[in-house]
């Protein structure tokens, strides 16, 4: 069997697979996070059983500028909140709750336009286009998100299109979660039902809302700053600075590990295993050259792979040089309060599903450490690898950073 006759038959494969899905009477989704809940409706009807995602889906939630959750902008040094996208389980979840931002009777339209042309004096006479309706009406509702996190804290925003799976004593039924919903035509918005509540019945996944992050044997001085970045869904999250000299506070990871970048005394150090496995690094490295990107100045610093060996993550000083040309200088962003061009620079995680038979990567998502505006004169920042930040001990709601910490318990990495 040829190449492309292996790659129809593995479409046709998973197209059958993703038609059993569909088809009603399925079982739960294997090795997905169950959950025991209750389902409200609006129309008064409430079920409750076992409640899952598809299995490996998470829901988003994309939290515009008005949401709760704030974070710092490095470059405005202002706390802002633009679109933000949030990514989770059923696990560290208490309810999640669902309202109408907007609700409309629509019906369809087109603009009409009449134009009266005179053939003796050769003047038009435009009238303004008008809007046309004909057909049946029918209900549009917009739903927002509100869920609340069993370590207290409460996010709202717009959840992505999600599939869930509630299993009762009766049948499994699945719904899908939109934020937009459109009812038939010739019907109203009272019958257009929609999930108002997922109430978790169980006590779930207990996580914290702030971690302490203790570096041993180590003082930061009031210009170093560090940032941890979430292991599963690469989220930057809040992290400030505590009363002792050495602890940081990490907020809002949601139940899940993070990594961590410290930046001390004007250089970056990142939190990753010193030993690396060179083809891979060099594999990496074509890649992420061969990648068209925005930052066109890449330097691989580390490369790791997964547990299973599916994805490969690698760490990478970014920076967007301008080059000059025969049409002027290109390439950077025009800062108006400087007058000049400038050019961003990041430290990021990349994160790549890796096909280890034909040594392919494909880039699936990206985390940020830092990010700053330079001038074009300004060196690019030295950030270095540190095993010291990889060797980590949790303590419940206490991370220790460094070898100092060490013991019986260690745990190397998040």
């Amino acid at each position: 069997m040829t190449n492309q006759n292996k790659r129809i038959a593995l479409i046709v494969k998973w197209q059958a697979i993703s038609i059993l899905l569909l088809v009603p009477g399925w079982s739960m989704p294997a090795q997905a996070a169950i959950r025991k809940a209750a389902v409200y409706f609006s129309d008064g009807k409430v079920l409750t059983g076992r409640i899952a995602l598809t299995s490996g889906r998470k829901f988003k939630l994309n939290i515009p500028k008005a949401g709760k959750l704030k974070t710092t902008d490095m470059v405005t040094g202002k706390d802002v909140q633009y679109g933000k996208v949030r990514q989770f389980t059923f696990e560290p979840v208490s309810e999640i709750r669902f309202y109408p931002s907007r609700e409309e009777i629509r019906q369809n339209w087109k603009f009409t336009e009449t134009t009266k042309y005179d053939e003796k004096t050769a003047v038009a006479d435009y009238t303004p286009a008008k809007k046309a309706f004909w057909g049946q009406t029918y209900p549009l509702r917009y739903l927002h998100s509100a869920v609340i996190f069993s370590s207290g804290e409460t996010l709202e925003g717009q959840l992505y299109s999600v599939t869930i799976y509630l299993e009762t004593e009766e049948k499994t039924h699945r719904f899908v979660l939109r934020s937009k919903q459109r009812g038939e035509k010739g019907t109203k918005l009272e019958d257009l039902v929609y999930i108002t509540k997922i109430k978790m019945l169980d006590e779930g996944k207990e996580i914290a809302a702030n971690i302490t992050v203790k570096f041993a044997g180590m003082t930061f001085g009031p210009n170093d700053l560090a940032q941890a970045v979430t292991c599963d869904s690469l989220t930057p999250v809040p992290t400030e600075r505590s009363d002792g000299p050495d602890t940081f506070i990490v907020k809002s990871t949601f139940g899940e590990d993070f990594y961590l970048a410290v930046r001390k005394d004007g250089k970056y150090f990142i939190g990753w295993p010193a030993d690396r496995d060179e083809k891979l690094f060099s594999l990496a490295r074509d890649h992420i050259e061969r990648q068209r990107d925005f930052y066109n100045d890449k330097k691989l610093l580390g490369v790791m792979k997964s547990k299973d060996g599916r994805e490969v993550l690698t760490l990478i000083n970014l920076r967007r040089r301008f080059a000059p040309t025969n049409f002027g200088d290109i390439g950077g962003e025009w800062d108006r309060e400087l007058g000049r061009i400038v050019e961003p620079w990041r430290l990021s995680i990349w994160r790549w599903k890796y096909d280890r038979v034909n040594r392919e990567l494909l880039l699936s998502s990206r985390g940020t450490f830092f990010r700053f505006i330079f001038l074009p004169e300004d060196p690019t920042p030295e950030a270095v690898i540190s095993e010291e930040f990889w060797q980590t001990r949790r303590d419940n709601d206490t991370v220790y950073v460094g070898r100092e910490a060490k013991n019986k318990n260690m745990r190397v990495g998040p």
